[in-house]
């Protein structure tokens, strides 16, 4: 094993406001700054120090050079409770009309710069902006809150009309939704863009270098060159014409990624890894290390996963279906590598009988047999969609903003069953 240092300097910043249907606010801003060093010679050695301001880091790490828009501390975007008020008048209208329900709405702006030199590379230096609203919905028969969100890199601003089109639509899905039993496997249509994060979850998961070097995960290294998957699957990790990730050219240990294409037609091309399992695993790929601040620790971690487009009309997976599920609203989802299995928890689904989408079902899980699943995949669309923003995953204690696209996908052999958040 190499040796390998990595100095890691972070400024943190986020500001989060919410107003809720009882006209109650909270306004927060909470500000970090600090130093990871770690260093590999046979073993692992690794500390966090924080810091009080970021020219501090000139006192722990040598030949420090900060670049100068970390000197000067200005916010290219002002985080001003009343002027956000102001601006999202048309969605709190929207959500006052409605009867019968609780809200409450969350606005979150965190900006995150970092430093990273390595004794591999020169210093580099990546910035992470991400904006995001949350509104969470609660009707009376239902036992928890329903979220429905939307995020971008750019600004503080957001499609109030589509977020109140889509709210609309899940409260019609779960006021309206047919009651009847459903305990079975059969064909789900993901609707395009964020139906994506299941793949993130049943695949991305298992080609991470550290579940596949602990024997965790269903595929190993040797599976590089293999099928893995159906045929109709291709998968990249990286899309320059997506702006989520458009500034990242290095990952938390100033390493680079040298590919983009993870699966072609099926066949698995490489791994997500950092630098200390590709050594471990003797494979050729890192650049995925992530760390979700300067106290933890990184590991291998996907930054997005992209579905590539098929031939078929998004219409044409829902008439080829005699009896399914339409699913278009997404919630959480959890792997279970020791038994093979996964679950997700969709917000708003379909019915479909002969081809038609038909009764409203609310809320809904899917779930199945890794293996099974990923050689389940019938038909893809030709509508790819990035998700809209708000996607994140936990792995190991660490929640990070992750990205997601795909156009519209038909899995089989899904097994499906009733959530009456009741």
């Amino acid at each position: 094993m190499k040796k390998f240092s990595v100095n890691l300097i972070e400024d943190n910043r986020i500001n989060i406001f919410s107003i809720d249907s009882k006209n109650q606010t909270e306004n927060t801003f909470l500000k970090r700054s600090g130093v990871l060093r770690r260093h590999y010679d046979g073993s692992w050695s690794s500390s966090s120090i924080e810091l009080d301001s970021m020219n501090g880091a000139k006192n722990w790490i040598a030949k420090v050079n900060l670049p100068q828009s970390w000197r000067k501390q200005k916010e290219s975007v002002v985080f001003d409770p009343g002027k956000i008020l102001r601006a999202n008048r048309y969605l709190f209208d929207f959500l006052e009309s409605v009867k019968g329900i609780e809200w409450k709405v969350n606005f979150r702006m965190h900006s995150m710069k970092r430093l990273i030199i390595n004794n591999q590379n020169s210093q580099s230096n990546t910035t992470f902006n991400h904006f995001s609203i949350l509104v969470k919905l609660k009707l009376p028969s239902l036992r928890n809150f329903i979220e429905v969100g939307e995020g971008n890199t750019a600004q503080l601003k957001f499609n109030q009309n589509g977020l109140s089109l889509r709210i609309k639509d899940i409260l019609d899905n779960h006021r309206k939704s047919k009651r009847s039993s459903i305990n079975r496997k059969m064909p789900v249509v993901l609707s395009s863009g964020d139906g994506g994060i299941i793949f993130h979850e049943i695949l991305g998961h298992s080609l991470e270098a550290d579940y596949i070097y602990q024997r965790m995960s269903s595929i190993t290294k040797d599976d590089i060159g293999k099928k893995i998957i159906s045929e109709n699957v291709s998968l990249d990790i990286d899309d320059r014409n997506d702006p989520f990730y458009k500034n990242r050219v290095y990952d938390d240990e100033g390493e680079t990624a040298g590919f983009s294409r993870l699966v072609e037609r099926g066949v698995l091309c490489n791994l997500i890894s950092d630098f200390f399992y590709q050594e471990l695993l003797k494979i050729r790929s890192c650049g995925h290390s992530r760390v979700e601040d300067y106290t933890k620790i990184p590991m291998p971690r996907m930054y997005a996963l992209y579905l590539k487009p098929g031939p078929y009309d998004a219409e044409e997976l829902i008439e080829s279906t005699p009896y399914g599920v339409y699913a278009k609203e997404f919630g959480d989802g959890k792997i279970f590598f020791n038994k093979n299995l996964f679950y997700f928890n969709i917000k708003a689904a379909y019915l479909i009988e002969k081809g038609r989408i038909t009764s409203p079902l609310g809320n809904i899980m899917v779930r199945g047999n890794i293996t099974e699943i990923l050689n389940s995949v019938d038909m893809i669309a030709n509508d790819f969609r990035y998700d809209k923003g708000i996607s994140y995953c936990i792995k190991n204690g660490q929640t990070l903003n992750v990205r997601v696209g795909q156009p519209s996908v038909k899995i089989n052999n899904l097994y499906v069953s009733r959530d009456y958040n009741d």
